[in-house]
């Protein structure tokens, strides 16, 4: 019995952080007019978070790293814009932007990681 309210909590909370990222990117791409830039923010900014993620308590490791972070985060979204400019022979405007997002998200998740030791001491 408690394996099944354990697997509901986590469904739980992992459901919350999702719903709330899903929220926080539709948000961003109505404030952040330009597709392009509002999916390269929302990609890094998702990576922040999850490297503060990797630094919490579990249940904030599901909540904001795999709920929030992974429904706020549109890497799939991000893929089709290089693989569109790339079609479209773009081929150096889509390395550029796949190079520079993928650095940015990795300094994200190194920088929130950092931030999250910081805030949390962990």
């Amino acid at each position: 019995m408690a394996s099944w309210l354990a697997l509901a909590l986590t469904l739980a909370v992992v459901f919350a952080g999702g719903v709330l990222g899903g929220i926080s990117r539709y948000a961003l791409t109505r404030l952040i007019s330009n597709a392009r830039a509002a999916i390269v923010v929302a990609n890094v900014s998702a990576s922040v978070l999850a490297g503060v993620a990797a630094a919490a308590p579990a249940v904030w490791q599901l909540a904001l790293g795999a709920g929030f972070s992974g429904a706020l985060s549109t890497w799939s979204t991000f893929a089709r814009q290089v693989g569109d400019m790339t079609k479209e022979g773009r081929r150096v405007a889509a390395l550029r932007l796949a190079l520079g997002t993928a650095a940015l998200g990795v300094a994200g998740a190194w920088t929130g990681l950092v931030w999250g030791r910081q805030a949390l001491g962990g």
